[in-house]
C-alpha cells in the first residue's frame, strides 16, 4: 500500500492554503479523485478530502480507508507517521533520509568479526548489512541469492534479529529464535552454520506443510530426522559471548520492524526481501 501511495501523490493536483480553505468539501474531493483515476484508473478512488486543523492540513481517505495527511500545497504528506516531500524527481522519505546517516554510523561501528560476514569475489562494489532471522522465509530466500551478490561485487554482513526476541516474556526462557541464531554466531564457521541453519529451518517448514496438506510416513520421517538435527543444533546452542541482544536492540534503534532488513553503506534501509540483481542494480551496480 505505501508504495501506491507514493504514486498516487505524484498525481495529485496542486491545490493552495487559500483553495483548501475555499473549495467545497464535494469539490475538492471530486477534483482529486478526478486527478487520481486520470492517473492510476479507477481503483484508486477517494472516499474524502477533507481540511482540517483550521486548514492547515488536507485529511485524504482513500475508499478502502487508507488514512493520511497532507499539507495544502500538496508538497508534503505523513503516511504511517513518516513524512514524504513531493520534489522534481518524486516522493522522498524525510523520515528515513534523516535516519540514513545515524545509521550508517552506528553500522560503521560494527566490527566485521561481529557478523556473519560474505565477502565479495574481486573488487568489492558494495557492502550491505542484513538484519536477519533464522525462522524468517523471505531470510532464507535472500540468503540463497548471496552467492550471486558476492558474484555481483556486493559483501554482505548478517546481524541478528531474532524475531521472537530474546526471552519468551511469559516464561523467561530463550526464545528459539535466539537459540537458533545465537548457534550460527558460535560456531567457529559462522557462514557454514548460516547456511546450514536456515536451509534445514526452510526444508522443515516445506516438509510441514506437506504433511499437512497429505500425511504420509516417508515425509514424516523425513521430517523428524530434520526436526532431531535442528534440535540437536540448538541444544548446541551455548553462551560464548555472541552479540545477539545488542544486535536485537541495535536493529530497533535504526528503525528496523522485521526481516530481511537490509541496509546500505550510507544508511539506506530497504525493508524486505530483493533479488541480488535488483538489490545490485539500487547499489548503482550494473
Amino acid at each position: 500500500m505505501k508504495k501506491t501511495l507514493l504514486a498516487i501523490m505524484c498525481g495529485f493536483a496542486m491545490v493552495t492554503p487559500l483553495q483548501a480553505e475555499e473549495t467545497p468539501v464535494k469539490d475538492l474531493t471530486k477534483q482529486v479523485e478526478t486527478k487520481l483515476i486520470a492517473a492510476f484508473g479507477p481503483r484508486l478512488q477517494v472516499r474524502e478530502v477533507a481540511p482540517v486543523a483550521n486548514g492547515q492540513m488536507l485529511e485524504v481517505v482513500l475508499i478502502d480507508g487508507t488514512v493520511m495527511h497532507m499539507t495544502p500545497d500538496t508538497n508534503n504528506f505523513i503516511y504511517r507517521d513518516e513524512l514524504y516531500e513531493l520534489g522534481a524527481n518524486g516522493p522522498v522519505n524525510m523520515t528515513q533520509a534523516r535516519m540514513n546517516p545515524k545509521r550508517a554510523d552506528k553500522l560503521a561501528a560494527v566490527a566485521d568479526k561481529e557478523t556473519v560476514f560474505f565477502p565479495a569475489k574481486g573488487e568489492q562494489k558494495a557492502l550491505v548489512n542484513v538484519f536477519t532471522d533464522i525462522d524468517c522465509g523471505y531470510c532464507q530466500k535472500l540468503h540463497r541469492e548471496i552467492p550471486r551478490l558476492n558474484e555481483l561485487g556486493v559483501a554482505v554482513r548478517y546481524l541478528a534479529y531474532p524475531r521472537s526476541g530474546i526471552k519468551n516474556p511469559q516464561t523467561g526462557q530463550l526464545t528459539p529464535s535466539y537459540q537458533k541464531i545465537n548457534y550460527v554466531w558460535c560456531e567457529d564457521d559462522r557462514k557454514e552454520a548460516m547456511t546450514t541453519m536456515k536451509s534445514s529451518q526452510r526444508e522443515l517448514s516445506v516438509l510441514g506443510q506437506r504433511l499437512r496438506q497429505s500425511p504420509n510416513a516417508d515425509t514424516e520421517k523425513q521430517f523428524r530426522a530434520i526436526q532431531t538435527q535442528m534440535s540437536a543444533m540448538m541444544n548446541k546452542s551455548k553462551d560464548c559471548g555472541a552479540p545477539i541482544a545488542a544486535q536485537y536492540s541495535l536493529g530497533g534503534e535504526l528503525g528496523v520492524t522485521g526481516t530481511p532488513a537490509i541496509i546500505t553503506q550510507d544508511g539506506q534501509l530497504f525493508p524486505g526481501y530483493l533479488p541480488a540483481d535488483e538489490l545490485a542494480a539500487r547499489l548503482g551496480i550494473n
